[in-house]
């Protein structure tokens, strides 16, 4: 199995489907077949599927929003706007660590060509009530991209979200600052200060997709 890319941040609404769905358009405009994963979902309207980050996966590959491949993208899905673990309880449903492992190495294992996963919430939320995003990380090998924006406090959550996944040995492959609102920040100043502790940082545009999956040699 190919190692995954995985796509998470510091933190809730950084831009990772958006970024992720920029990266997914451009490998397919390279001649690739990737395929996709957010095998986990919450705050999932299943009125409104086609304004999830599911559908906006497959639009992102050129594939329907059928309820099958929203299924196959999306096992776990929960209406609360909450942590995965908490949204899970709010439906007294059970979600396990090791069943979200398993449904993700099965998609590893079925494709030959790039797979793309999309984590719920920052690199350190539960993704299940007996896992975080960073233990799913290295369960699969994968190589992270870790998105943050250019918000005051920016800089110590990136920096704490590097130390923590350098502790396990899931260093980002590449750090994006999504540059997705306003701020008294501004992104090159917060790559210019990342870099100086040792964290390089790329400010993220949807055109610099094609340089990103260079990057990761893909």
């Amino acid at each position: 199995m190919i190692a995954p890319v995985f796509v998470t941040a510091t933190g809730t609404d950084a831009g990772k489907t958006h970024i992720l769905c920029a990266l997914l358009r451009t490998a397919c405009a390279r001649g690739l077949t990737p395929t996709v994963l957010k095998p986990v979902h919450s705050g999932f309207d299943p009125e409104n599927v086609d304004a999830s980050d599911s559908a906006r996966l497959l639009r992102a590959l050129g594939r329907d929003v059928t309820p099958e491949a929203v299924d196959a993208v999306t096992p776990f899905r929960f209406t609360a706007p909450l942590s995965p673990d908490m949204a899970a309880a709010r439906e007294g449903v059970s979600l396990a660590y090791a069943d979200i492992v398993a449904a993700c190495t099965q998609a590893m294992r079925d494709h030959t060509e790039p797979v793309f996963i999309e984590g719920a919430g920052g690199v350190m939320s539960p993704i299940a009530q007996d896992g975080l995003n960073l233990d799913l990380i290295c369960a699969l090998g994968a190589r992270p991209i870790l998105v943050c924006g250019a918000y005051l406090g920016a800089i110590s959550h990136t920096l704490s979200a590097v130390a923590a996944m350098r502790a396990r040995g899931a260093a980002p492959a590449l750090v994006l600052i999504n540059a997705y609102s306003p701020g008294p920040i501004l992104p090159e100043e917060m790559a210019h200060t990342l870099a100086r502790f040792a964290c390089p940082a790329a400010v993220w545009r949807d055109a610099e997709a094609d340089a990103a999956l260079g990057a990761l040699s893909l």
